[in-house]
């Protein structure tokens, strides 16, 4: 697999960069990596999300020395401890509705015209990243650390703006308020177009001059997100790939 080198030069900052394809055409921004290692029920679980944000960077830096393809990943389980991020959780299911994965799995399938499917594989054309860098199981407790609106704001000024994040020509910011319309036209160089969508199932299309980059701002996409809102930004971006 090639990674790209302004892929390469990203990994260089030290930072949580993401999981999925590097060589995609699509990104997805969510809100911040959801763990509580405080769930009784599900600790194992947690642990090992928490540990996988953590070496996030690391796995990267070895997935690029190795020459690391999306084929050559084992099938996760979850007595190892390897995660990697190139394809995280490779060939499991989620079949809970409310889950983020779940949502941007149904989003891959919505896009690309497949079959509904409950195993985890829209990584394969997908690179996702998140709005913040300081893990929560809520919105609530994150916007909670007193660090978390400089955080925040640097991470707009450095790693969204990076060579990487701006070649990507189709961003869905799922991220609700952790970014502003203005900011969007500033960070990603786009208009604002459209809004779509109704009550609290909306999203606002933004493009740039020449018409090879579409932005689209949505909420995050898990609990009650709708079926019609997923198949909404799916047009858009269908639309945006035939043109």
């Amino acid at each position: 697999m090639t990674y790209p080198d302004n892929f390469k030069d990203l990994v260089k900052l030290e930072t949580y960069i993401g999981t999925g394809n590097p060589n995609s055409q699509i990104l997805i921004v969510g809100k911040e990596v959801a763990t509580d290692i405080e769930d009784g029920k599900h600790k194992e679980l947690e642990v090992k999300n928490l540990e996988s944000f953590n070496k996030n960077n690391i796995d990267w830096l070895q997935n690029i020395n190795n020459n690391v393809s999306q084929i050559d990943i084992p099938v996760w389980r979850m007595e190892n401890d390897d995660n990697n991020p190139l394809y995280a959780f490779k060939g499991a299911s989620i079949t809970k509705e409310g889950h983020t994965w779940r949502k941007y799995q149904k989003l891959n399938d919505y896009i690309f015209d497949k079959i509904s499917n409950e195993v985890i594989n829209f990584q394969e054309n997908i690179f996702i990243t998140e709005m913040s860098t300081l893990p929560a199981k809520t919105t609530g407790k994150a916007q909670k650390r007193a660090e978390f609106k400089q955080k925040l704001q640097e991470r707009k000024e450095t790693f969204f703006k990076s060579s990487f994040i701006q070649d990507f020509s189709i961003v869905v910011l799922a991220c609700s308020n952790y970014i502003s319309g203005s900011e969007i036209t500033d960070i990603f160089n786009v208009d604002f177009i459209e809004e779509k969508g109704r009550g609290t199932q909306k999203y606002w299309i933004h493009w740039n001059k020449d018409k090879t980059k579409i932005v689209l701002h949505t909420r995050q996409l898990s609990a009650n997100v709708s079926n019609d809102l997923l198949k909404g930004i799916a047009r858009e971006v269908q639309h945006f790939l035939k043109n």
